[in-house]
């Protein structure tokens, strides 16, 4: 009971969702929702400007405005790749009347949840190897949605259900018994201790030529540390995940490339880049009523890759209550490391929300956000912004934020191009931290493969006192709903980039800041400035005729006024000046800006809801 209270507890710290989710979505204040329109208000003709007009009583959507404007080492064999095709459109709901019969695998399969036999020895132990099919790893999801769900979590022993982050962080895998051959392919691979929060036994599986070799739980891959669990027979507690190593700075360089622990999370990483945001492989129900379901990956298949090959792929086997799915990773190092992915999702239950391609980040606070306590760095997050290239073509930028209360934006769309949580402030003067280097952490885009078809890409940002926890999550939400027995499948792509600067050739808004404006006396309302930068793209040309430039800024509510632009010699590029008054007893506005030229976008469309 103890360690099932411990765990709960970490779950809800790990994600801080389900304690925000007892309530309607909000924006600042309770019981109000602001949808943020996927697409900015387009120039009309001449110097007018027409700024976007929610639809009619619609506060949880707002409708798109159309716009033209112009994302141990073994050579093996390469295994069969599933029969589903490359760039695949999204198939939201399949008919449970029409599901193909889940073939038996239980010739290549460990027993579901329950990990393999121990031994102790000095060197990695694989079990004896069998054949190995990729297509068995979605029929084993297949059939696992066809039968009741067993909670995957166990009580681990308290010697490691008691370990302090600090504590568990002293666990080291033996890098000198790392599977694989960095001599051979530049791959390597560790392995993850349970304990702490991590108390999923997961099944470690190797691929090579062709052939399963399951993974033995073995102490002796690890270094305890002073951790004191030497002693401790930790024998059926198998793994709790693993990371892949490559040589992305040089080529004697050991550098962490993907990381994969604790529920469905991973990590990837470029060259010259550090540990930062997260991704999943899906969202359950995320700051809804009834509270978030957390899947998680209980086993994973990894393809020993061969000499001089520059890819190497993992399958995985993903549960949870109402949905199970097969995984394929094509890991893909490089200064822009990519995880080419396809996921099978097969549906015990209909679910309300789910959240595709999930993106996980952290923003305390940055310029726009001043902190209220006392901290020696001037910005801490993980992620600055999202970056969304909707299906029209159009490129928004949303600047993050640490909320008062639970905020949610919704983009409404049809076949996304693209977004992801970027880090665009890459200068370490504005951080001051040598410990977590958010300078130097990366940007995770996703680009989806095939059409989508309709749906909304959903941010939110819950209110956090500490960088400990993650607090922004974002990811697609497609229309259609799915429903009991149905099946899905899904092809997308995440890169880890440093900013993005390679996504659009467009000018960038680069900083956000803010100020309140005291009324100046009786009759003088109080006034909000918003100061914006804008830089990159082919500003410094269209700036020696500045005069001929214009900022497009609209509010949903509210009225703008003082609209002023000017270059910036200073930072490069321009600065859009404006300031915002409130009308009547409006609660919140959703505000947009973006550069002209005659009528010639410059510019993505910065875009930011406020709440008076």
């Amino acid at each position: 009971m103890q360690n099932s209270q411990r765990r709960s507890a970490l779950s809800l710290k790990h994600v801080l969702l389900v304690a925000f989710a007892a309530g309607s979505i909000v924006l600042g204040t309770s019981h109000t929702a602001l949808a943020q329109d996927s697409k900015p208000a387009a120039a009309a003709q001449g110097d007018a400007v027409v700024p976007a007009k929610p639809k009619p009583g619609a506060a949880a959507v707002a409708t798109p405005v159309a716009d033209k404007t112009t994302p141990v080492a073994d050579e093996t064999t390469p295994v069969a790749d599933e029969a589903a095709p490359s760039g695949a459109d999204v198939v939201p709901v399949q008919d449970p009347q029409n599901k193909p019969a889940p073939q038996d695998d239980t010739t290549a399969r460990p027993t579901d949840a329950t990990p393999p036999a121990a031994v102790d020895q000095d060197k990695p132990v694989t079990s004896v190897p069998v054949a190995f099919d990729p297509k068995m790893v979605i029929d084993r999801a297949r059939a696992l949605a066809e039968k009741p769900f067993e909670d995957p979590h166990r009580d681990l022993p308290d010697a490691l259900a008691n370990l302090s982050a600090e504590e568990y962080d002293q666990i080291r895998f033996k890098s000198q018994r790392a599977f694989f051959s960095q001599a051979n392919s530049g791959f390597s691979l560790e392995l993850f201790h349970p304990g702490n929060m991590y108390d999923v036994p997961i099944a470690i599986n190797l691929v090579r030529d062709g052939n399963l070799q399951v993974v033995p739980y073995s102490a002796g891959l690890f270094d305890f540390g002073e951790a004191g669990l030497s002693g401790n027979d930790f024998s059926t507690q198998g793994y709790a995940g693993f990371r892949l190593r490559y040589p992305l700075s040089d080529v004697t360089s050991n550098d962490e490339l993907a990381r994969f622990l604790g529920a469905s999370y991973f990590r990837l990483q470029g060259e010259g880049q550090s540990i930062g945001q997260m991704a999943r492989g899906l969202a359950l129900d995320l700051a809804g009523p009834t509270g978030e379901e957390v899947p998680v990956f209980r086993e994973f298949w990894i393809v020993a890759p061969k000499k001089g090959e520059r890819k190497i792929t993992v399958y995985a086997l993903l549960d949870s209550a109402r949905v199970t799915g097969a995984y394929r990773f094509d890991i893909i190092p490089g200064a822009d490391s990519k995880a080419d992915i396809r996921a099978n999702l097969f549906f015990r239950e209909g679910i309300e929300k789910v959240g595709l391609a999930p993106l996980n980040g952290m923003f305390l606070f940055g310029e726009q956000r001043r902190r209220t306590f006392e901290d020696y760095r001037g910005e801490v997050h993980s992620s600055d912004g999202l970056l969304i290239n909707n299906g029209h073509g159009e490129w928004l930028w949303r600047p993050l934020d640490n909320p008062v209360n639970l905020q949610i934006s919704s983009f409404l769309d049809e076949n996304p191009r693209g977004f992801g949580l970027l880090q665009r402030d890459r200068d370490f003067d504005h951080y001051q931290d040598l410990d977590r280097r958010f300078d130097q952490q990366p940007g995770y885009w996703v680009t989806p493969k095939g059409n989508w078809g309709k749906g909304h890409v959903e941010l939110v940002e819950i209110p956090i006192p500490s960088e400990s926890n993650d607090n922004i999550v974002a990811y697609w939400v497609p229309e259609t709903k799915p429903v009991a027995g149905g099946e899905m499948q899904i092809e997308y792509s995440i890169t880890a980039t440093r900013d993005g600067d390679d996504l659009h050739q467009m000018a960038q808004a680069t900083d956000t800041r803010i100020m309140r404006i005291a009324p100046q006396g009786d009759d003088e309302p109080a006034k909000t400035r918003f100061v914006l930068n804008f830089a990159g793209g082919d500003l410094d040309y269209f700036t020696k005729n500045i005069a001929k430039m214009k900022a497009n800024v609209s509010a949903a509510h509210g009225t703008v006024e003082n609209i002023r632009l000017m270059a910036d010699p200073e930072n490069g590029g321009v600065r859009v000046i404006f300031d915002l008054l409130r009308d009547g007893d409006v609660a919140s506005s959703d505000l947009r800006a973006f550069l002209l030229y005659d009528e010639q976008v410059l510019s993505e469309t910065w875009t930011m809801p406020w709440v008076f």
